[in-house]
Order: structure tokens, then C-alpha cells, then sequence
């Protein structure tokens, strides 16, 4: 399946990918990479912010990944 945006894409294709901070200019933390929260089952910064991805992605991302 084709996903919607280049890093939905490498998120399902590329184990272990981490995008970067999508707070954009706003990030204090110079716009790393995120890491999965398995609390929240969405990716987070260091400065706060916090991905939203829809439900039906994060299942899917969830079982090919075992996460």
C-alpha cells in the first residue's frame, strides 16, 4: 500500500525510521528526530510536541513492526 506522505511511507518501509520534530520553527530542541512513545502510540520530541497520526495507521504501523 502506498502511503500518503514520504515519511508515512519510510515509517512503514524502513524499520526503526524516526521522523523528524514537526514543530517546525517552534521546536527549542533544533528539530531532531522523534522516538516512538508506546504510552501515547504516537511520536514525540523532546521539546513537547507530539505526532497525530490516525488510528488506522498507527495499528497498522504497529503490527508490522511489532510495536
Amino acid at each position: 500500500m502506498k502511503e500518503l506522505t514520504v515519511v508515512r511511507e519510510n515509517l512503514m518501509t524502513i524499520e526503526g525510521y524516526q521522523g523528524y520534530c514537526g514543530a517546525m520553527e517552534k521546536c527549542t530542541k533544533g528539530m531532531p528526530r522523534t522516538r516512538w512513545d508506546k504510552k501515547r502510540e504516537q511520536f514525540v520530541c523532546s521539546c513537547g510536541w507530539v505526532s497525530q497520526y490516525p488510528k488506522d495507521f498507527i495499528e497498522r504501523y504497529k503490527a508490522k513492526w511489532g510495536k
